[in-house]
């Protein structure tokens, strides 16, 4: 993936986007001798082992890709949920192959990816004590995983809904861990107010205020957006209106697994 995103295009919060720009300053070449000359990194390669961790839709992978950009790299980029296999033995190959695509890559290229691991619970969760076959099966492949993770050289993100499952040996090894929540009142009006159709007609009575009292993710705004402009593109008048804002904003709120989202004005 050649990423187009910038950090500055991303809304999150201040103090997120403060931890970001602060990775990125730590990758600086000046830093990175700095940094060797003192001998606290054994080489002046450009380094990093991070979590994003958060809801969903919240801007976990735009956040890598911007990330990426940033740095003036390409993201090599995994869905990790697709790895598990119920076949004996597929599952670790699926992990190494993952890693051995990425050194192959590198080889191949001037300047090393991101590694972007999407999804990667099920890698990054804590091992389990039983003693059946799958239980067996899933230890081994994070017991592969962790050593890949260990003998890695290079950018490597992986990102998480759950932070609380994570195994505590992964912890250790990961340099930085960055927390992405659902964005706030002030978040989500700067959010309704990036996507929403800048040229067209919108009724007397919209309120983009309404609309941002209700608890969505960024993702999930901009779906609703879509949504709503479809059903708009195909009527008689083409004019934006609250009810139909409020009704794709329903419909997404019950088809989300997160029930737990409320609106209040």
């Amino acid at each position: 993936i050649e990423p187009s995103t910038d950090i500055n295009d991303i809304i999150m919060p201040e103090n997120t986007k403060e931890l970001l720009e602060n990775i990125l300053k730590q990758q600086d070449k000046k830093v990175l001798e700095r940094l060797h000359s003192w001998g606290i990194k054994s080489n002046k390669n450009i380094e990093a082992k991070i979590i994003f961790y958060g809801p969903a839709g919240t801007g976990k992978t735009m956040s890598a890709l911007a990330m990426a950009k940033s740095m003036k790299k390409s993201v090599l980029s995994f869905d990790c949920s697709k790895i598990l296999s119920k076949w004996v033995g597929e599952s670790e190959q699926n992990v190494r192959k993952i890693f051995d695509t990425y050194k192959n890559i590198v080889q191949t290229c001037k300047q090393s990816p991101i590694l972007l691991l999407n999804e990667a619970d099920q890698f990054l969760s804590t091992r389990v004590d039983g003693s059946s076959g799958s239980d067996k099966m899933h230890n081994q492949m994070q017991n592969i995983f962790l050593e890949q993770i260990e003998r890695f050289s290079g950018v490597i993100i992986a990102t998480t809904n759950f932070l609380e499952s994570l195994d505590s040996a992964f912890s250790r090894r990961f340099d930085y861990k960055i927390e992405f929540k659902k964005p706030d009142f002030k978040d989500r009006l700067k959010i309704w107010e990036k996507f929403l159709p800048k040229k067209a007609l919108f009724e007397k009575d919209f309120d983009i205020n309404i609309l941002s009292n209700y608890e969505l993710s960024g993702a999930q705004i901009l779906m609703v957006v879509k949504n709503t402009a479809l059903k708009v593109a195909v009527s008689k008048d083409g004019v934006f209106k609250m009810q139909d804002f409020i009704e794709s904003i329903q419909k997404e709120l019950n088809s989300s697994f997160d029930k737990s989202k409320i609106v209040g004005f």
